[in-house]
């Protein structure tokens, strides 16, 4: 499961909706803990492709995150992107690009994949996968995404 603040959310779709008609792309930042993934913090990322249809984090925006986020004990944990016209489903390109090459070694293994799709603006659609092999759609399983409101701390609260 993907677990999602509110706010951090509504963050990736003011991004999309930026940026569109155009593909956009980030780095989702917190930890993992067997099938659960928290994200803590979201990264919005320029991407290289500037592309409709395609993305590529920008790479040394990513090692300064990745490093970043090491220091803090945290790790990248997912990558986030939008398709501005289509479903929330990896395409043949995200699912290539998720490997070295054309090996079948994945280049981020147990990353999350979370796809807006912006196709209806007035009503984005979350998705987020795990990619484990280059095979559409047996390698790719789906995984719950939860949004919750941001946790207030129990001094925030008496």
């Amino acid at each position: 499961m993907l677990k999602l603040q509110k706010d951090h959310y509504e963050q990736i779709v003011a991004h999309g909706l930026e940026g569109k008609p155009l593909e956009i792309c980030g780095l989702l930042v917190g930890v993992q803990n067997g099938d659960e993934t928290r994200v803590l913090e979201v990264h919005r990322t320029d991407s290289e492709d500037k592309s409709e249809l395609t993305y590529t984090v920008n790479p040394l925006q990513q090692l300064k995150i990745e490093r970043d986020a090491t220091k803090r004990g945290l790790q990248i944990v997912g990558i986030y992107h939008t398709h501005p016209a289509t479903i929330p489903y990896p395409s043949k390109t995200d699912v290539a690009r998720a490997h070295w090459g054309d090996t079948d070694d994945l280049l981020f293994p147990g990353y999350s994949y979370l796809i807006v799709s912006l196709r209806d603006p007035e009503n984005p659609e979350p998705r987020s996968f795990k990619i484990e092999g280059r095979n559409i759609p047996s390698d790719i399983r789906e995984e719950p995404v939860s949004l919750a409101e941001e946790q207030r701390s129990r001094g925030a609260e008496e």
